[in-house]
């Protein structure tokens, strides 16, 4: 009886040391909670051993107990070594994403915003205990806060903390809070990059201007259409940046708020006027984007433009390999950027809709300095017979038209010299908080990349977000953005779809029906 009694006693405690490990892997973080049934189990095997080997009298009975201690302290051994193991890949876990668009990484701007956060944040979201959405972002979270110690977050169930949520006006699950000191924002099915960029608000205080000129026809942020820009107004919103439309007609200076004046495929050319105010703006340390399209005549803004050593080519740009992967010869592919911070690191190609070409100083004066951004590949030209183009008709004339390589856009920064505080007596070299007025401006010739339709056509959105970000000196948003795991298109050559066309609506089903027609023809024969 006693040795039954063993015998049970044993076996309970193996089980409950296998369901103490399995628990401990999957329930880790609830402490030694988790460790209970194990340790349970290992005493009640180690009684068991014990008490079997006290009670063997004959020799055989001996050896079969030492055999059954000797399997006894193995299981512990492996016990200490698997609780080992956990505790070593809790406290030193690596993750390697090997997906093509790395969409289980934090993005690149998210790693520099996190890193430079200058408050703490709390992130508070309300889910369901154990809805696939709270897994979800608890892994994201988590991965905030394994790389900046500002972030702290709490996720919690409405339902087992009413209380919690009445204090946050919460009705139901999936609601997220973002809160620095008295900044907070609320979200809604929140994804990396709203997160991201909420904390960046609630953290970074006021928003920056973007003004964009109208009464040109230029291209407008209300317009929701093809050809409009609200997809870029809300890509400025989504970043702490407030859009608005200026029209600078009747007005006696550009606003002395506005951080940026984006003049977005003007129609027309601006009024000498307007050219005076934005001249004025800029040498007191203003930032302009210039987003121009060819075949428009603006003198106006040429002036501006040539005093950052920056022209405006009188041509369209012809690109083959736009044939190939946009569709036609007049969408420019980009996979070349020049060494600036805008286009540090960046390896997405870039399309431009009907582009000019930039042409840029080889020489500047002292203080000027002009960077070429992105350019075409060699087999590009500058067709400078616009009426031909018209017609339909392109050729490459070496006496008037120039070959590629090709800039299409340019950034220029002018240095215009030390402000000080009107009061200081100290010389501007030695005050501490003495700052280097500058005037940037960005030139892209062609509007219709930032387009509705365009504005996430593969890298298009993050080098003008990149632009915008140089413009304000905001370096920390200069990165690539997080990815979006749904919206991934896939560019084919013309060739390339005629394959697919055939290979899958004609190869394929005539392969099945010649099977089926082999098949019953070599029933019939053997029958």
């Amino acid at each position: 009886m006693r040795a039954d009694s063993n015998r049970l006693l044993g076996s309970a405690g193996l089980v409950l040391v296998t369901a103490g490990v399995i628990l401990y892997g999957i329930l880790y973080t609830s402490g030694w909670v988790a460790l209970i049934p194990m340790l349970i189990g290992l005493v009640m095997t180690i009684v068991s051993l014990a008490s079997g080997y006290r009670s063997a009298t004959s020799e055989g009975s001996r050896r079969s107990a030492r055999y059954s201690l000797s399997a006894g302290l193995s299981v512990i051994v492996m016990a200490a070594i698997l609780v080992f193991l956990q505790t070593l890949s809790y406290r030193h876990n690596r993750s390697f994403d090997l997906t093509h668009n790395r969409r289980f990484s934090l993005a690149p701007q998210t790693d520099k915003l996190l890193a430079g956060l200058p408050t703490d944040v709390t992130i508070t979201a309300f889910y369901k205990e154990a809805s696939q959405e709270r897994i979800l972002l608890q892994d994201l979270l988590s991965a905030f806060r394994a790389r900046s110690p500002r972030v702290a977050y709490l996720l919690i169930d409405p339902d087992r903390d009413p209380v919690a949520a009445r204090r946050y006006g919460v009705t139901r699950t999936g609601i997220v809070f973002i809160e620095s000191g008295d900044a907070s924002e609320r979200l809604e099915q929140p994804s990396e990059e709203r997160l991201v960029n909420a904390i960046a608000r609630v953290a970074g205080g006021s928003s920056p201007q973007i003004c964009f000129l109208t009464g040109h026809g230029e291209k407008s942020i209300s317009e929701t259409g093809s050809h409009g820009y609200s997809a870029l107004r809300e890509a400025l919103q989504l970043e702490n940046y407030e859009a608005r439309e200026l029209l600078a007609v009747g007005a006696d200076s550009i606003p002395a708020d506005c951080d940026i004046i984006v003049i977005a495929g003007p129609q027309q050319d601006i009024l000498q006027r307007e050219r005076n105010m934005l001249f004025d703006y800029l040498i007191t340390g203003g930032r302009a984007l210039f987003l121009l399209d060819p075949m428009t005549e603006i003198p106006n803004i040429e002036m501006i433009l040539a005093g950052y050593g920056i022209r405006i080519g009188k041509d369209i740009v012809v690109d083959r390999y736009g044939k190939l992967l946009a569709g036609n010869y007049l969408t420019p592919v980009v996979n070349r950027y020049g060494a600036h911070p805008i286009t540090e690191g960046f390896r997405q190609f870039t399309f431009f809709p009907q582009a000019r070409s930039i042409l840029v100083a080889r020489q500047t004066p002292e203080g000027l300095s002009t960077t070429a951004l992105c350019s075409t590949n060699e087999e590009a030209y500058a067709e400078t017979d616009l009426a031909a183009l018209l017609e339909g008709h392109t050729s490459f004339d070496p006496e008037e038209d120039r070959k590629g390589p090709l800039n299409l856009a340019a950034a220029a920064e002018l240095e215009l010299g030390t402000v000080v505080a009107p009061d200081a007596a100290t010389p501007a070299e030695d005050f501490p908080h003495a700052a280097l007025l500058r005037s940037r401006i960005v030139v892209f010739g062609d509007s219709d990349f930032a387009v509705n339709t365009n504005l996430r056509l593969s890298g298009n959105r993050d080098l003008i977000m990149n632009t915008l970000s140089w413009l304000v000196e905001a370096d920390d948003l200069i990165a690539i953005r997080p990815v979006d795991m749904f919206y991934q298109p896939v560019l084919i050559s013309a060739r390339q779809g005629r394959a697919v066309f055939w290979i899958s609506v004609v190869a394929m089903p005539a392969l099945v029906v010649a099977i089926g027609f082999a098949t019953v023809a070599r029933k019939r024969f053997v029958d």
